[in-house]
């Protein structure tokens, strides 16, 4: 454990002495302000960075309402959400949830206020879920600056701090690569300190590929190293989408997630998603009914239960 915390802070201390080098070259390169919302080398940078398979993931991550479309967005959204998960072992919960972000563009362009409860790109597969967590999960309010904007790679920094007023501060990088036009790798690595957690890493990589113009075929997986870990948890999961009309989509997965120490599968998930947008532009209702396979530790009973989540979602700016 001594080892793994030096390591994290050494290689965060040298990627933070790097960002100064890369900002001032992404500088040299930022396309002319012009275009819309006030963010015009924003919005001209994203313009190029799409393909047919972009375009469509983009479209349906926005109607899912999933972290990722709205963090690297050229526009301020907010997203209100109430979730109901109801088990099958008599085990519900209810939260409240505020994710989305804030342009500062008087400040600087390249400044936004973040609201999360993981770090961007949404709850990593170990989590996701998470039948056996009730409690509610602490907003984070973070200034996000962005350091770096290309075609195909985007460098934040953040600093903040969480609903129990401890700080944090991570590094976020990220590259896209397509091939072709109908699949795309999306590869993610943060790097982040929690006061009073210590250093941890988050590690992501996602295979998009377009079956038409509205179905997409998703693979992900994530790996999590933290201080408080023995060793590391990981995560995978395999979704179909389609958007059925312009109100109406779903999305098939399967997920499978573990941990490297002790070494054992903790959970198997199959599942559906179906959301429609009802009543105004802004408001979606969400039903997800799955069935989990999980065991808590590596020489417990494997248990079979049923879950069902319920969601509402009020979204606030352009969607």
């Amino acid at each position: 454990m001594h080892s793994y915390s030096i390591f994290y802070k050494y290689t965060l201390l040298s990627i933070c002495l790097l960002v100064p080098k890369y900002a001032y070259g992404a500088e040299q390169e930022t396309i002319p302000e012009e275009g819309s919302f006030g963010l015009g080398w924003l919005d001209e940078t994203q313009a190029f960075a799409s393909n047919s398979v972009d375009n469509l993931a983009v479209k349906i991550d926005r109607f899912f309402g999933e972290p990722r479309s709205d963090l690297e967005a050229a526009y301020s959204s907010l997203r209100i959400s109430a979730e109901q998960l109801s088990h099958e072992d008599n085990n519900s919960s209810y939260k409240l949830r505020l994710r989305g972000k804030v342009h500062l563009p008087r400040i600087d362009e390249r400044l936004s206020l973040l609201f999360s409860e993981d770090e961007g790109e949404g709850t990593d597969f170990y989590a996701q879920n998470n039948l056996d967590s009730t409690q509610q999960e602490s907003i984070k309010a973070n200034l996000q600056f962005n350091l770096v904007d290309r075609v195909r790679n985007r460098l934040d920094f953040r600093l903040g701090l969480r609903t129990s007023l401890k700080g944090k501060a991570s590094l976020r990088y990220r590259h896209e690569l397509p091939s072709g036009d109908n699949l795309q790798h999306r590869f993610a690595q943060t790097l982040y300190f929690r006061d009073g957690d210590g250093f941890g890493s988050l590690t992501r990589y996602e295979l998009d590929k377009s079956l038409n113009d509205n179905s997409l075929l998703r693979w992900s997986s994530d790996l999590r190293f933290e201080e408080e870990y023995s060793g590391g948890h990981w995560g995978s999961q395999l979704s179909y989408s389609r958007q059925v009309s312009d109100k109406t989509a779903l999305s098939y997965y399967t997920r499978i997630n573990g941990e490297s120490s002790p070494d054992y599968i903790r959970s198997y998930d199959i599942g559906l998603r179906v959301r429609k947008n009802i009543g105004r532009p802004w408001l979606f209702a969400e039903l997800e009914p799955g069935h989990a396979w999980t065991k808590s530790t590596p020489e417990s009973k494997r248990l079979s239960s049923f879950y069902l989540f319920l969601r509402i979602e009020m979204a606030i700016g352009r969607i």
